[in-house]
C-alpha cells in the first residue's frame, strides 16, 4: 500500500510540474483565467496520455466518475445568494 501511496504522490507532482511547465511556456494572455489556446493545450496532452495507457477506457470512465465526486464536493457560488438571486 505505501509503495502505491508514494506512486501515486509522485505522479500528482510530476503532472502537476509539468502542466504548469506547459501552461506558463503557452501564456498569450495575463488574464486570471485560461486562454482558449491553454484549453486546447491541456485537451490535446490529456488525449496524448490516455492514448499511451493501457486500458484507456477503464482510465477516463475512472476519472469521470473522480471529477463527478469532486464536482459534488465543490461549493456551489450561488449556495449563499437569497432566493430569486
Amino acid at each position: 500500500m505505501a509503495n502505491e501511496d508514494s506512486r501515486e504522490s509522485w505522479a500528482r507532482a510530476a503532472a502537476r510540474h509539468i502542466v504548469d511547465g506547459a501552461l506558463a511556456a503557452s501564456e498569450r494572455s495575463g488574464g486570471p483565467s485560461l486562454s482558449p489556446d491553454q484549453i486546447s493545450l491541456l485537451r490535446e496532452i490529456a488525449r496524448q496520455a490516455l492514448w499511451h495507457m493501457p486500458n484507456s477506457g477503464d482510465e477516463v470512465r475512472t476519472l469521470r466518475k473522480y471529477f463527478d465526486i469532486e464536482n459534488l464536493r465543490q461549493q456551489n457560488p450561488f449556495d449563499d445568494d437569497p432566493p430569486g438571486g
